[in-house]
């Protein structure tokens, strides 16, 4: 059965959601570990950073810490970055975009979801978040399981006078700090 729900901060009748309850947004809960797949290595919160980064490196990856908040996970071959945050050397946060092609966002967005699905998420918020400045037009799509999420990204972002496109659709878990 399909209903509509009003959800967290939504306030208007047009921005009325129509969900499925049996499908959308599950949670398990007990002794499942938050964890996400970064192409052949598999992270989970919790984790420490010395076991990620053996796992990454020996997988092929490239394991950059240069940047002192966040560290950068590369896959050359398959031409993927992901994006870990640790704190007191435990994974805090993950994430892994969905979208390979551009024209294929469709499949991508299911996918993102699906495995937001298939990993037990549940009371879920979603939120609209435009971005409107001289430099940035963005429309983002926050989708919040709790320690799970998706954040849907469409628009551009002017730098150096060139603009480029921001789309990503991007599966995290764990909270960015």
């Amino acid at each position: 059965m399909v209903q509509r729900a009003r959800l967290k901060g939504i306030h208007h009748e047009e921005d009325f959601v129509a969900f499925d309850p049996v499908y959308l947004c599950r949670f398990r809960t007990g002794g499942d570990r938050v964890s996400l797949e970064l192409g052949m290595v598999t992270v989970w919160l919790g984790m420490d950073k010395a076991a990620v980064k053996q796992q990454v490196e020996s997988s092929g990856m490239n394991f950059d810490q240069s940047n002192p908040k966040i560290v950068i996970v590369a896959d050359i071959h398959a031409k993927r970055v992901f994006t870990l945050q640790f704190e007191h050397d435990k994974l805090v946060y993950a994430d892994r975009n969905w979208l390979s092609d551009e024209a294929n966002a469709l499949p991508s967005v299911m996918d993102a979801l699906a495995a937001l699905i298939d990993k037990g998420a549940t009371n879920c918020t979603i939120a609209h978040v435009p971005v409107s400045s001289p430099d940035t037009k963005m429309n983002q799509v926050f989708i919040d399981c709790g320690r799970r999420g998706i954040l849907l990204t469409y628009g551009t972002q002017n730098v150096a006078g060139q603009s480029f496109s921001n789309n990503a659709i991007s599966e995290s878990i764990g909270s960015y700090r």
